[in-house]
């Protein structure tokens, strides 16, 4: 922690110097539940210090970071409130290499996307505004690269079985072993159960005990 006290004044500078339509965030990540220690601007999605970590930050450190990425940049971010933001991310090292806290910076561009609906509707006439633009693929990022900025680490790990849950046709309940093992296990790669609490929700969610979803995690480990 001591190493991430250096940026906590850079967080301030930055929401200032920046505006108020963007937001700054400082994770530390070795408290996946309440990893936001410095935030400013935290109107625009809702959040504030003592809140979780995003799941694209979990599932960055539950596969690991072999490639050593140093920062992301220009990725969408979507808040509670429904808000897209366009997102970047630097990532804070120890001396060792290993990823100890991010800086994150989100930039509302909701307004943006709201006016160039009415531009759609009410100029273009239905026209997409595209057809007027040339083509760019620069900082393209696939379509599903979303990022959630959850306010707590309750609504993040309920997003993140819902999202796996999503996938099939049938109640939670209805899944077949074979199904349920396979949600813990995208699950576990997406990085849920670096959270407390994670267990016991998908747990409830399938209606099998703790042990059950412990059981599933010890069968995934040793075929991993």
């Amino acid at each position: 922690m001591r190493k991430l006290e250096t940026y906590i004044p850079l967080v301030e500078f930055l929401g200032k110097a920046l505006g108020e339509h963007c937001e700054v965030v400082l994770h530390d990540v070795s408290n996946p539940e309440h990893s936001i220690v410095a935030i400013a601007n935290g109107h625009l999605s809702g959040r504030s210090i003592g809140g979780s970590l995003t799941d694209m930050v979990l599932k960055l450190l539950r596969q690991g970071d072999k490639e050593q990425t140093q920062y992301v940049v220009n990725y969408h971010g979507k808040g509670s409130t429904g808000h897209l933001f366009r997102s970047s991310s630097y990532f804070i090292r120890s001396d060792e290499g290993s990823i100890i806290g991010v800086l994150c910076l989100n930039y509302d561009v909701q307004p943006y996307i709201t006016a160039r609906e009415i531009i759609d509707k009410e100029i273009l006439k239905g026209l997409k505004l595209e057809e007027f633009l040339p083509a760019s693929h620069e900082d393209a990022v696939p379509a599903d690269a979303v990022e959630n900025l959850y306010k707590n680490a309750g609504d993040a790990i309920e997003s993140m079985i819902d999202k796996r849950l999503a996938e099939y046709p049938v109640e939670p309940k209805r899944l077949s072993m074979k199904e349920r093992i396979q949600v813990s296990h995208d699950l576990n790669e997406d990085g849920l159960f670096l959270l407390k609490g994670g267990i016991s929700a998908l747990a409830e969610r399938l209606e099998v005990s703790e042990p059950t979803v412990y059981r599933y995690l010890q069968r995934i480990r040793r075929e991993e």
